[in-house]
């Protein structure tokens, strides 16, 4: 009886790019590699960032094609790094979250579900949530409105680190969805009211 052992290999750069192929370009902040021939034909292949795939590899009409594309891809990285680096740092950013707002999470498929949360204490850039009652209307068949009923605590404490997307705090609630902050619409005797979010169910 044999036994046959099957091996994961894991392909370098080095696989995907030709003997006769030289280093034309290189950019280490970028993880920017360029190899490639230029005669009797020009062909030239890249690698970027910490990937071992190719991310082109393409054969041009002339140098100055090839140099044009080198410099596009530099800029296109340096662009996506300068994303990454703000949306990093705003979802970093200070959050002025205070006990009492109220978080909405919807979520589900071919249906809408409604959670509401209250913060009950802000600990840095960790807060203490926890779910709160809804008070629902149905306005037609399996959907309707609600709104959340601020106070009427029906889940446990839980911590959670806010994120700040377009200057507006969320908490990742489930593994598939997140909460953000509800606006008051009003204040009467000191109290937030929310507007009403629509919720549908299954038949």
């Amino acid at each position: 009886m044999s036994t046959v052992t099957s091996r994961l290999f894991t392909f370098t750069r080095d696989f995907y790019v030709p003997q006769d192929y030289e280093l034309l370009a290189k950019d280490e902040d970028l993880g920017l590699e360029v190899w490639g021939t230029t005669s009797p034909r020009i062909v030239a292949i890249a690698f970027a960032g910490k990937r071992n795939k190719p991310d082109w590899h393409f054969r041009f009409n002339s140098t100055e094609r090839l140099q044009a594309k080198i410099a596009e891809t530099i800029s296109g990285l340096r662009a996506h790094e300068q994303r990454v680096a703000e949306r990093r740092a705003a979802r970093n950013a200070p959050h002025d979250v205070k006990v009492g707002d109220v978080f909405r999470c919807t979520w589900g498929y071919d249906q809408t579900n409604i959670d509401y949360f209250q913060c009950t204490k802000v600990i840095g850039a960790m807060i203490e949530v926890r779910k709160i009652a809804s008070m629902a209307e149905e306005t037609a068949y399996l959907q309707g409105d609600c709104v959340p009923a601020v106070g009427e605590f029906i889940g446990e404490p839980q911590r959670k680190k806010v994120s700040v997307y377009n200057g507006e705090p969320s908490i990742r609630i489930y593994d598939f969805a997140s909460a953000r902050r509800m606006t008051p619409v009003a204040h009467v005797a000191g109290n937030a009211l929310y507007g009403a979010s629509h919720w549908t169910a299954y038949a």
